[in-house]
């Protein structure tokens, strides 16, 4: 017993030691995430940026277009807007975006001057704008990655802009200022490790979050079992004292006692935020989701409609996507101020469509006009009302449809279930409307991530001390 002991706390200071300083910037940096987030374009964004289409410039279909970028079969995705001026259309295919112009019928060839006039918009007041080309950089991780190689494009504004313009589509794909760059580097850099040279390395990256959150969690298991261990209640130390320990490690062992059940599930739930060993994974809404959906793929026939009198007859319109509802295309159309649909889907075609997700299984289709325990809004606006289908599988496969955008808008089987709760619920307290209302999410959470940081802060010392004496 006295050898296992003696290993535990040989552990639990050393592990304090390496990780001590790591845990204290976690809990800081998660509040800065709590008001700036990871640079992203938001669709509010994209509104702003985005040029009206103009019908008269618009020459050529989709489908010859499609031709003109030389790709094989037929692209995933299809949206025009104007870009630098001009209409162009933007295809997806294998995971990428290609682009051709809508009023010549050539693939659109973007340089650093365009790059520098599409990006303008953003940074009206700037007087100089300087664009670079980059595969990646600090603030190019995630969904626009399928948009690279990328245009970085400085401007001399007064909130010190750094712009992204891609240069498959001649988009706006991610802006960032001085203060949300600054901001992140003590907020979300920390908090996910997410240096670039680590960062673009994929599965590394992932397990060093896994392993080292893993270590951490290891730290405050053993600090728990030590604490309790060296806890006397009914025959206290000399002096009726509960606690072996004075000054620093007094504190340290009270509060860590007082936060270290709280500290260990927000350790594990940071930890299953990568999913690690594959537990708890969960598929999403899959590329064959959305084709079932649709009814099958895009068709020569689909690209090939007119759409001059729809730009036409709806001044203001920003873009346009291509979207087809149980076999039948239809058009997503944004201007300054929503996103909707050129005709509304049928109730029978929408519920057709969303039995083709899982044929032959029953379904269960229900309104929802207000949010339930996996689909609300917290992070990111949840659309009301959607329609929820539960299908009776045995992973308990939902899907959440809006019908005014004919789109799947969220998506839930058992195992994102168990993680909503384990991770959404006990690393960032959204448990219920309630506690996610603010102020209320916001002092609970700041509060306990002080509390945790403090305790903490006794343990870095204590380490520091060690190492001196040492």
């Amino acid at each position: 017993m006295r050898s296992w002991k003696r290993q535990a706390h040989l552990w639990h200071r050393w592990l304090g030691i390496v990780l001590g300083l790591l845990v204290l910037l976690w809990f800081g940096s998660g509040i800065v995430m709590m008001y700036v987030p990871y640079p992203a374009l938001t669709e509010q964004e994209r509104m702003a940026w985005l040029a009206p289409l103009d019908a008269g410039q618009l020459q050529i279909n989709a489908w010859n277009a499609w031709q003109a970028a030389d790709r094989p079969g037929v692209p995933s995705a299809v949206r025009l807007t104007q870009v630098t001026g001009r209409p162009a259309y933007h295809f997806k295919a294998d995971g990428r975006w290609w682009s051709v112009w809508a009023d010549i019928g050539q693939p659109l060839q973007m340089t650093a001057k365009l790059a520098e006039q599409g990006a303008r918009n953003a940074a009206p007041e700037a007087k100089v704008l300087s664009a670079e080309l980059i595969d990646i950089d600090q603030w190019t991780f995630g969904s626009v990655r399928e948009y690279k190689p990328l245009y970085r494009v400085s401007a001399d504004d007064a909130a010190g802009s750094v712009l992204y313009v891609s240069s498959r589509t001649g988009e706006l794909v991610r802006d960032t200022t001085r203060s949300e760059r600054a901001w992140n580097w003590a907020g979300s850099v920390i908090h996910w490790i997410y240096f670039t040279p680590l960062r673009e390395h994929g599965q590394p990256w992932r397990q060093v979050v896994m392993w080292t959150s893993g270590a951490a969690l290891l730290l405050v298991m053993l600090g728990m079992v030590l604490g309790i261990q060296r806890l006397r209640l009914r025959q206290p130390y000399a002096g009726g004292r509960h606690s072996p320990y004075r000054g620093w490690q007094a504190w340290h062992h009270w509060m860590g006692l007082g936060i270290g059940a709280l500290m260990l599930t927000w350790l594990f739930s940071g930890w299953l935020s990568v999913t690690p060993f594959d537990w708890l994974s969960s598929p999403g809404v899959t590329a064959s989701d959305h084709l079932a959906f649709g009814g099958g793929a895009l068709s020569r026939a689909d690209l090939s409609a007119p759409v001059d009198d729809i730009v036409r007859d709806h001044p203001g319109l920003l873009e346009l996507e291509w979207r087809r509802v149980d076999g039948q295309l239809n058009f997503s159309m944004l201007d300054r101020t929503r996103r909707q649909l050129l005709q509304a889907v049928p109730a029978e075609r929408l519920r057709h469509a969303i039995a083709a997700l899982r044929p032959g299984v029953p379904l269960r289709l229900e309104t929802l006009t207000s949010e339930d325990d996996y689909y609300y809004s917290h992070h990111q606006h949840a659309v009301l009302p959607v329609l929820r289908a539960q299908f009776a599988l045995a992973d308990e496969t939902t899907f959440y449809i809006d019908p005014a955008q004919g789109a799947i808008v969220g998506y839930a089987d058992r195992n994102s279930k168990w993680n909503r709760w384990l991770f959404n619920g006990l690393h960032q307290l959204d448990f219920a409307a309630m506690v996610r209302s603010r102020p209320i999410w916001d002092i609970l959470v700041i509060g306990l991530c002080v509390i945790g940081a403090v305790s903490t802060l006794t343990g870095v010392v204590l380490g520091w001390r060690r190492l001196k004496k040492r």
